[in-house]
Order: C-alpha cells, then sequence, then structure tokens
C-alpha cells in the first residue's frame, strides 16, 4: 500500500489564497505537494515530473481545469494519472463537462478538511483497481439539447457520480440545517415583535390609568381624615389596598416599557447581594428559610445600577420565599467563569449590541430553593407578562418580567431551571469588567 509521504500532489490554482491554503492542508497531512498557476504551467511540469494525482481548479486563465483534464487524459504517459476538478459549480452541465473531460473526481468549493481527503482516498484507491490497457469507447450523448462525447471509463463515471451524489446530499443536510435556524430566528424575531408591541400598549395603559389612580388615591387619603364608623373605615380600608396594588401593577408596567437609564458602575455583586439579603431579612425569617452562602470572595466587578440589580435579587428572593411557605433553604452561589455556548444563546431579537458572548468572562449568581418547583409547561411562561402560579391576589405575575427585562438591560441573561432535588435555581449572568 502506497504511503501517504510517497504520493505528491500537483496543485492547480490560479489564486495564491486558495493554492496556499490546500498546500498547508495536504503537507499537514503528509502528501508532498507542487503547485502551479494555471493549466499551461501545469502541463508544463507534468512533461518533466508525473505526480500521483492533480488537483484542478476549474475556473482559471489561459487553460481551465477540463482543458486540462482533456489534455492529460489524451497524453498516452499521463492518461493514467487521476484527476480531481475543484469547482463552485454544480448544475447538471458543469458534471457531464467534468465526464466529457475524463475527470476522476471534483470537489463542490468551500470544502472541509475530512472531506476532501476522503475524496483523495477514493481516488487513490479507485486508481490501484483500474484497468490498465487504455480507455474504452468513447460514448457519446444527448443532454438539454447538446451533445457530449464521455471519454471517462465506467469506474471513472460511477465515482464522479458517486461524488455528486455525496455532495448533493451534503448540500441538502445543510440546507435543512439553515432552514431550522431561519425558523428559529423568525420565532424569535415574532417574540421580540410581540415583547415591544406589549411595551408600548403596557406604557399607553399605565399613561391613562395613572392620573386617575391619583385622583383616587387623594380621594381615599381625604376620607381617611374624616371620623368614619368602624363599617365605613373597612371599606375605606380595602379601598386603600385596592389602590396600593393598582400603583404597584403600573409601576411595574412602567418598568417593563420604559427604557429605564441606568446609574452604571463598577460593583461587587456579592455586596449588592448581601445588601438585598439585608433588607429582605424579616420575610425570610418570618418563613423559617436558612440561608446559606457560597459567595465566591475574590469575584470579578460588574458594571451594574446597584439599586436595579438589587431590586432584581429583591424579586428572585421573594419568589423563592413563596415557593417554600412551610420553611426550607435558600442557597446563593457565585463564582466568575468563561461562558460557553449555552451561555450565550443567541437571540434574534437582540439589537443593543451588548450581549454576553462565548469566551467572556462572567459572574455566575445562582439562587436556589428547595420548593416544589415548577410544572414543565408552566416553566416557559413564568417570564410572561402577568403570570403567576400564586393564587389570585398573592401575585402581579410582574416581578420576574421585569427582573428579566432589568438583567438584560446590563447586557446580561436571567434563566429558571428546576432542580433534580426538588426547587428551583434562578441564574443570573453578567459580564465582568473589561468585557467589550
Amino acid at each position: 500500500m502506497t504511503k501517504q509521504n510517497d504520493i505528491e500532489i500537483l496543485i492547480v490554482e490560479d489564486s495564491l489564497t486558495q493554492s496556499l491554503r490546500l498546500q498547508h492542508l495536504l503537507e499537514k497531512n503528509g502528501f508532498r505537494v507542487r503547485t502551479a498557476r494555471d493549466g499551461r504551467r501545469a502541463l508544463e511540469s507534468l512533461e518533466v515530473h508525473r505526480p500521483t494525482l492533480v488537483i484542478a481548479d476549474i475556473q482559471m486563465p489561459e487553460m481551465d481545469g477540463y482543458q486540462l483534464c482533456r489534455a492529460v487524459k489524451s497524453t498516452p504517459a499521463l492518461r493514467d494519472v487521476p484527476v480531481m476538478l475543484l469547482t463552485s459549480l454544480s448544475a447538471p452541465q458543469d458534471i457531464i463537462r467534468g465526464l466529457e473531460s475524463g475527470a476522476d473526481n471534483f470537489v463542490v468549493k468551500p470544502y472541509e478538511e475530512d472531506f476532501l481527503l476522503s475524496r483523495i482516498e477514493t481516488v487513490l484507491a479507485s486508481q490501484q483497481f483500474r484497468k490498465t490497457g487504455g480507455a474504452e469507447a468513447e460514448l457519446p450523448i444527448l443532454f438539454a439539447g447538446k451533445k457530449y462525447t464521455i471519454s471517462s471509463d465506467r469506474r471513472q463515471i460511477l465515482n464522479l457520480l458517486l461524488s455528486t451524489y455525496e455532495t448533493a446530499v451534503k448540500t441538502n443536510l445543510d440546507l435543512i440545517q439553515a432552514h431550522e435556524e431561519l425558523k428559529s430566528a423568525q420565532a424569535q424575531l415574532i417574540e421580540a415583535e410581540k415583547a415591544l408591541s406589549l411595551g408600548r400598549l403596557a406604557a399607553g395603559v399605565a399613561h391613562e390609568v395613572r392620573n386617575p389612580l391619583a385622583i383616587l388615591e387623594m380621594g381615599v387619603s381625604f376620607l381617611s381624615e374624616r371620623s368614619l364608623g368602624e363599617e365605613e373605615r373597612g371599606v375605606l380600608n380595602e379601598m386603600c389596598e385596592a389602590v396600593r396594588r393598582a400603583n404597584i401593577v403600573i409601576h411595574g408596567l412602567m418598568d417593563v416599557s420604559s427604557p429605564n437609564e441606568l446609574g452604571m458602575r463598577d460593583s461587587d455583586i456579592n455586596r449588592v447581594i448581601e445588601k438585598a439579603l439585608l433588607l429582605f431579612a424579616d420575610q425570610l425569617d418570618q418563613r423559617k428559610i436558612k440561608v446559606r452562602r457560597e459567595l465566591q470572595p475574590d469575584l470579578c466587578a460588574c458594571r451594574i445600577d446597584e439599586s436595579k440589580m438589587e431590586q432584581v435579587f429583591i424579586n428572585l428572593f421573594a419568589n423563592a420565599r413563596d415557593a417554600m411557605p412551610n420553611g426550607g433553604e435558600l442557597l446563593i452561589h457565585t463564582q466568575t467563569r468563561v461562558l460557553d455556548k449555552s451561555d450565550v444563546t443567541y437571540d434574534a431579537g437582540d439589537r443593543s449590541g451588548a450581549r454576553l458572548r462565548e469566551g467572556d468572562h462572567g459572574v455566575l449568581v445562582e439562587i436556589s430553593d428547595s420548593g416544589a418547583g415548577i410544572a414543565g409547561d408552566n416553566l416557559t411562561k413564568v417570564f410572561d407578562p402577568f403570570f403567576s402560579t400564586k393564587p389570585t391576589g398573592k401575585g402581579m405575575g410582574l416581578g420576574l418580567t421585569v427582573s428579566k427585562k432589568m438583567i438584560e438591560l446590563h447586557g446580561g441573561k436571567l434563566a429558571l431551571r428546576n432542580r433534580p432535588e426538588g426547587g428551583i435555581t434562578a441564574t443570573v449572568l453578567l459580564r465582568c469588567i473589561g468585557q467589550a
């Protein structure tokens, strides 16, 4: 069996860049290589030195790949030297012209290294089995009203047609993958447009409701200063609570819809978490929820609006509290990490220009509870505005929506997942300072 370092390949390519790339690829895999810039120079080289294989581009000046192949196959001393054509063409006429010129195989550009090497292996293996004694009789064919004369033998024809089929299969798989990616991007764009429309709607509703709500608030305040009976005082208290809850909804809508200019500064996420925990400590104590900290001490700094980020953590602590009505454990874990592909899911609707990228250094914050978790079909809806699994009156369904938007305004990512041992983990990813 011929060793690769005994195999010499002549590259015929007018593009210096593509010639050097192919030469590097072949030499890296143990082949000896010579080069020629066009078909005429290749023929001059072949007159004095016979290679094991010729790999020629089709589109070249002076003498193209078809003409070179035909010249090689019509020269008795060279006709059994296999010729592989490189092409960006794949129309049926181009395949037939390859057969007509006597080509042994072809590869469509751009090609992958493994794919090209497998084609070379096929051609060389076929060469070992080819019969000697000259070419078979020429075969005239008619295609699309034009006559072609095929001088390739049956093995060459079979190899060329199989290579055509293999290329078609690969192209089809690439198209299927591209189609799936396009569908995914289209779905994300639709969701982005829905979110944008919802934001406009929320802003309009908040503006229209805020003024009459302010009048109601003033009226309730005015009445509370009067002497009222016990029954009237109870009604007034309910009105006060209703106005308070309506105000919370309005502020939530404003947070969802407004641009939210941020007061950014370099900050220690651990310190922001500790401050949020201090503010929320009474709420956790009332539910007998123990807090366990796993805070990396040398965490990298992030550029954030501390008050907004503090509110995000309080919202996440509140969700964890509500998931553990009979007590439990709240685990808070932070670490610096290099982001991988799973952290940087492409969002076709993102127009910010500031998003997490693979290889960035980021801060990971995980907030885990020991509750019952969230049903799988609800897990995909938790960030939708006004979606809540809590009883009516117990939740607005805006906390996670606002938190997600706030994290995204910081160029980060917020996600929720069920824990195998029970409960939910909320994951916050933020870019470290110095990451563009």
